[in-house]
């Protein structure tokens, strides 16, 4: 192989490597933005719980009672979704990680470089 071909096969071979690790970068990202989602949510709930407890039972307060049931169950719904969207990023993130492995594991060095 040509001295002036194995710069430009390596050079493409660590442009592809690079490009993985953005890849993965990107998905630890978008994973690390469902958890935060996730984490505001719950903290949302604890703090809904906790007005539901201080309710006396008044007619006022039965609606307001209903409204934070609503939200709740709005909340259960957006919680699921974001669970299941930070596992599919997980799981891509680990793939992506698999190939990047693969990848560099194949990138072979000539001696003469």
């Amino acid at each position: 192989m040509s001295g002036a071909i194995l710069p430009l096969l390596f050079k493409e071979a660590m442009q592809r490597v690079f490009q993985k690790k953005n890849d993965i970068a990107k998905l630890e990202e978008q994973a690390a933005e469902r958890q935060k989602q996730m984490e505001a949510i719950e903290k949302d709930q604890a703090r809904l719980r906790e007005n539901m407890k201080a309710l006396k039972g008044s007619a006022e307060e039965r609606a307001l009672t209903q409204r934070y049931i609503h939200e709740l169950d709005s909340q259960e719904d957006t919680l699921a979704t974001l669970r299941r969207e930070k596992k599919d990023f997980d799981s891509q993130k680990e793939q992506a990680q698999r190939e990047l492995e693969t990848m560099v594991g194949q990138i072979v060095l000539d001696e003469r470089f």
